[in-house]
């Protein structure tokens, strides 16, 4: 039997209502791992296991900590991409720093294309969920936090480069200031690099996305002064499936890699991380 969560938002639910919300937080966190505290609501909402309200969003918040706590949830599947912790790298000697490059080094996947690929996420949490795709790429990653700086828009317009075709891409809520932050950037960027040439793209969440998967609504602000002229209601970007985020940006990679030259990259990697492998052992200063 599939609980519908009643309408009345009460403070306390009976064991059998638990039972059922931590088997909707546990298949949500299975099937879209690493996944966002917000995404797990949005999974656990459309099960039916919560209502789509503040309550709704802090009952998954507290069972997912206990379901974590008592090992039922792995705290490695739960992604948060807006706290950090920055440390240098460091070494016990210059023969582990080298074993490290060589186990490290990469060939610059975009070196030889004809374009330089960029992702931008409106929210750090989003960053967590994409991340290991954007570096497997070698593609920046950025978040935005709403309307970007000047000074931010300025960084990225010197970023451009002039022999390349500029490939720029976003993934936001739809929603007057997810919309509209992301066109004020755009208009930033392409001012500060003139000579560029810059393509920008959106990749979620769209108005075809929101008909075609069925994407939950929520109402939009009606004190966001970009609310004017409005249609409809807004979704945030969290409500996509992770692996359908994940899918997304996989397939707008895709569109720009040339398979060949990438199998080329890979055997020159290969051979030039056997080429360090080999140095350190002649040396005799491989680490054991």
């Amino acid at each position: 039997m599939i609980y519908r969560a009643s309408p009345i938002n009460r403070a306390r639910r009976s064991n059998h209502e638990l039972g059922i919300l931590d088997e909707a937080i546990i298949r949500a966190v299975e099937e879209d791992k690493p996944v966002t505290l917000r995404g797990v609501f949005y999974r656990a909402m459309s099960a039916g296991a919560v209502p789509k309200t503040e309550l709704g969003y802090a009952a998954v918040g507290r069972r997912l900590v206990q379901l974590r706590r008592q090992g039922r949830v792995s705290y490695r599947d739960i992604t948060d991409g807006t706290r950090w912790v920055f440390k240098p790298r460091s070494y016990d000697g210059w023969q582990e720093a080298l074993a490290e490059s060589a186990n490290s080094y990469r060939q610059a996947l975009w070196n030889r294309s004809e374009y330089r690929l960029q992702l931008f996420t409106e929210k750090d949490a989003i960053s967590g969920i994409i991340a290991p795709i954007t570096h497997a790429w070698d593609i920046s990653l950025g978040v935005l936090r709403g309307y970007a700086s000047e000074s931010f828009a300025w960084s990225v317009g010197q970023s451009m480069s002039d022999q390349h075709v500029n490939v720029l891409a976003q993934l936001g809520d739809h929603d007057p200031s997810g919309v509209g932050a992301w066109q004020d950037f755009s208009r930033k960027v392409a001012e500060f690099a003139p000579g560029a040439r810059i393509v920008f793209h959106r990749l979620a969440v769209t108005p075809e996305q929101i008909t075609d998967w069925n994407l939950p609504l929520r109402p939009t602000k009606t004190k966001d002064s970009r609310a004017k002229g409005w249609i409809g209601g807004s979704v945030e970007v969290d409500a996509i499936p992770a692996p359908t985020i994940r899918s997304l940006v996989e397939e707008w990679v895709a569109r720009f890699h040339d398979p060949d030259e990438l199998q080329a990259l890979a055997a020159i990697q290969n051979a030039e991380q056997e080429t360090l492998r080999s140095f350190l052992q002649r040396t005799g200063n491989a680490p054991t």
